[in-house]
Order: structure tokens, then C-alpha cells, then sequence
């Protein structure tokens, strides 16, 4: 088994297809963590959503900003730029259970990598930092909390706060 890691695939689904095919990707055998900014920019953040998704045993993920701006745009608090490509995406039929699913995804993940040298080795699994002070448990503790948020009623006006002027 071997864990892999990768970050920014950004809805080129066709480059990550042969990237798992350079890698000899196994999805009985190995596990690949993708490091947020699963979606935009690239031509196909459709596919990238729908392969994640039918792989949750193998391929786990952490949202990004670009996750987040994909689920803000949903529930109409950010709107479309003229560089974003995920109309593929809302436009899908299965959109709302794609949405359903990246909203549930964390911030942060903890991970144990096994073997090595000196034993086990335990990391934390984030798209673009954490705020300095904060432990792995707080980190996980707040990411925990946004997820929660993400995947209830209270979605919308979170993410309005989020992007909004305040």
C-alpha cells in the first residue's frame, strides 16, 4: 500500500487521469489524499467531483478555496467570474449530490503514515495553512465545526458571512 499525496488539481481531470496511470494507481491497494482546490480553472472539475466521489475508499480529500468558492457560488454568495469553470458542475444532474458530498468533506484531516525508519509518522492534512497558535487538535476541532456548518441549513448565510464585506 502506498499513500500519495497531491494538491490543485483544478478540474483537469484528464491530467490527474494519467497522473494516477504514471503512478500505477491502485484503488484496492493504495490511498491518494488530495490537498483542496479539487475543482476550477481547468476544463473538466465535473469529472474530478465524480471520480472522488465514487472512489471515497481509496481517494479522500480537504476542501480549498476554490471548493469553497464552487459551494459559496451554489448557495448564491459569491457570484461566477469570468475565469471560473463550474458551470460544467451546477449544471450537472447529480449537482446536488455532488454538493451534498464536497460540503461534508473536511478542512483538515489527520493521517498516520506507517512504516519508515522510526515507526509511524502522524501529519495533518490541510489545503493552505493553519493559523500558527493553533494545536492539531484545535485545528481539527475548527475544521470539525466548518464542516458541520457547511453540511446543515445553516450553509447559505455562513458562507454569505464568509465572502461577505464584514
Amino acid at each position: 500500500m502506498t499513500t500519495y499525496l497531491m494538491g490543485d488539481v483544478q478540474g483537469c481531470y484528464p491530467t490527474y487521469q494519467r497522473l494516477l496511470q504514471k503512478i500505477n494507481f491502485s484503488h484496492s491497494r493504495d490511498h491518494l489524499y488530495i490537498l483542496g482546490d479539487m475543482v476550477n480553472r481547468g476544463p473538466d472539475s465535473l469529472g474530478i467531483l465524480r471520480h472522488v466521489r465514487q472512489h471515497q475508499s481509496s481517494i479522500h480529500c480537504v476542501l480549498g478555496n476554490h471548493d469553497l468558492h464552487l459551494l459559496a457560488v451554489a448557495h448564491q454568495a459569491q457570484l461566477l467570474s469570468k475565469k471560473d469553470t463550474l458551470k460544467s458542475v451546477l449544471e450537472a444532474p447529480d449537482c446536488n449530490d455532488l454538493l451534498t458530498w464536497l460540503a461534508q468533506q473536511p478542512l483538515a484531516r489527520r493521517i498516520v503514515f506507517k512504516g519508515g525508519h522510526h515507526g509511524p509518522t502522524e501529519g495533518l492534512l490541510v489545503h493552505a495553512g493553519v493559523v500558527p497558535s493553533w494545536s492539531v487538535s484545535a485545528t481539527l476541532a475548527h475544521a470539525h465545526e466548518v464542516s458541520e456548518v457547511l453540511s446543515s441549513d445553516a450553509a447559505p448565510t455562513f458562507l454569505h458571512h464568509m465572502y461577505g464585506d464584514e
